[in-house]
């Protein structure tokens, strides 16, 4: 996937999260029906997301977080690092 498209995938993604999101929690009447549907959309988002983030090359590198993890900038997935400490 080219580079702009996956990001603009990404982004309007992660604003249907939200919107799902904030609707289900600030929709106090949401619940039994209404509340297994949008649960369902929810779920529904983040496997999208999941998915879109295995195509993501990491073009942009990655930022730190508060927690000094390292995050790539364009889907968010983690980048693994190795305790020094632990290993022998």
């Amino acid at each position: 996937m080219e580079k702009t498209y996956l990001r603009k995938e990404l982004r309007e993604l992660l604003k249907s999260m939200d919107f799902v999101s904030n609707k289900l929690l600030v929709d106090e009447k949401a619940a039994g029906k209404d509340f297994q549907i949008y649960f369902k959309i929810y779920q529904q988002l983040g496997l999208a997301w999941e998915y879109l983030g295995q195509q993501c090359k990491y073009w942009d590198g990655y930022r730190k977080t508060r927690e000094k993890h390292e995050v790539c900038k364009i889907c968010g997935k983690v980048k693994t690092l190795k305790n020094k400490k632990n290993v022998k």
